[in-house]
């Protein structure tokens, strides 16, 4: 059986295919198809049509366009609604009652509402959840331990309506201590809270 591997070239005048052994390559020899002269080489591979390969990369660069135009437009829309409801809770906390007790409260909690000093209250959103908490402190003016004491706040939407509460506790303040407290809000159209009021056990 014969071992001898034969290649494939083109003539160099008609472009008509030969094939002969791998060791007469660079030879010269007589075209069988138009009987010129040529010199035995191997077939050049087709170039592969560049249009393909330009429809993508074009491709590709429109999509990165549109998502970067996308993208902006998005980080533009969430500033302006961050500015709204910015604008829309300093006209709700301009709007809410700014008191420190209940109507209801007896006179024994109003004194004793008097010894607490609170601070302007925010909304914190817990990252990576969808969970809010009204945020805030509150500061023991008294000499005394305070125990039990429970701060309501009144939940306001975007139109400066009540549309629910949220409560925090804690067991102990220690005298002229500063309690954090993080009130949950579940309502998730609450934009605002005000102190509604500060109780504390007896």
């Amino acid at each position: 059986m014969s071992l001898t591997k034969y290649l494939k070239g083109e003539c160099t005048h008609c472009g008509g295919r030969i094939e002969f052994p791998v060791d007469a390559i660079g030879t010269s020899v007589d075209c069988p198809h138009c009987g010129k002269a040529t010199e035995l080489t191997l077939a050049t591979p087709p170039e592969e049509s560049s249009e393909p390969r330009k429809a993508i990369v074009w491709t590709v660069v429109a999509v990165l366009i549109l998502g970067l135009g996308l993208a902006g437009a998005m980080a533009a829309l969430k500033r302006a609604q961050r500015l709204a409801t910015a604008r829309q809770k300093e006209r709700v906390v301009a709007m809410a009652p700014a008191t420190n007790a209940s109507p209801q409260s007896s006179t024994g909690e109003a004194a004793s509402q008097k010894e607490f000093q609170i601070s302007a209250i925010s909304f914190e959103k817990t990252p990576g959840t969808s969970l809010v908490h009204a945020v805030g402190t509150v500061n023991n003016l008294a000499a005394r331990q305070r125990f039990g004491v429970k701060v309501e706040l009144d939940l306001f939407d975007t139109a400066g309506h009540k549309i629910g509460i949220a409560t925090d506790y804690q067991q102990v303040i220690e005298p002229r201590a500063q309690w954090r407290f993080n009130a949950p809000v579940i309502d998730s159209k609450a934009v605002s809270a005000a102190l509604a009021s500060i109780k504390e056990d007896q």
